[in-house]
């Protein structure tokens, strides 16, 4: 065969190939080799979409550790008010009768418990035993609030029980608990620990502490400990 039919038949060919390619159909393009390409190209993207918002959390959330919450965000559940806010209540004194309030502490500094009340008898003892340091807390000008998730006829009982005089509030229903973020980390998912929370004369957070957790895993604090743990100013 002569060089000038090799080249017309080889142009025959070549034009025979781009018909059978524009006559292909979808099913046939994604499972040829062209078709496999582009689809790892596809799925190639598609990764890359997820993993660099995901790598890019990661770096904020790093930025974020390393610089430190900001001021007056929420804390995690169960770890209490953060320290500078102030959450408000409206509720009354078991002991006495008595409205108390976030407005009626104003002017003093309070020092207000929240523990697992009349199940535990241990946070009992404990109130009862800063009420014999009465004279101690006085120097420091700063009157204990106990607050419980119990009904007011089971903590009066309890109150008699112990021979307690300082105030307590029952927070059946939670609402002061949940508002300063107490829940989750006691022995009960319902139930505040063993926290301690400082409120300065203008009603804000100076000071908060949960001994039931790591490291001090107690629902019982020596009075004395107490003191000594708590700020001055």
């Amino acid at each position: 065969m002569s060089q000038k039919r090799v080249r017309a038949a080889r142009r025959a060919a070549g034009d025979q190939a781009s018909q059978s390619r524009s006559r292909q159909t979808p099913r046939q393009f994604w499972t040829s080799w062209q078709g496999g390409l582009v689809a790892l190209a596809i799925v190639a993207l598609l990764a890359g979409s997820f993993v660099v918002p995901k790598l890019t959390a990661s770096k904020q959330t790093a930025s974020a550790s390393q610089h430190g919450a900001m001021p007056g965000l929420a804390t995690d559940t169960g770890d209490g008010p953060a320290i500078g806010s102030a959450p408000q209540f409206n509720e009354r004194n078991v002991v006495t009768g008595q409205t108390i309030s976030s407005q009626t502490l104003r002017g003093q500094k309070t020092l207000l418990f929240f523990s697992e009340g009349v199940m535990c008898q241990a946070c009992l003892q404990q109130i009862s035993d800063i009420d014999q340091i009465g004279d101690e807390m006085a120097k420091r000008h700063i009157e204990l609030i106990s607050i419980t998730p119990d009904t007011p006829a089971d903590l009066k009982q309890a109150i008699d029980q112990y021979g307690i005089t300082s105030p307590m509030i029952a927070d059946e229903h939670g609402d002061m608990s949940t508002a300063f973020n107490m829940l989750g980390k006691g022995m009960h998912a319902d139930t505040p620990g063993h926290a301690f929370v400082l409120i300065n004369r203008r009603g804000k957070v100076l000071w908060q502490r949960d001994y039931y957790q790591s490291p001090y895993r107690t629902m019982y604090v020596k009075p004395a400990e107490l003191l000594r743990e708590i700020p001055t100013s």
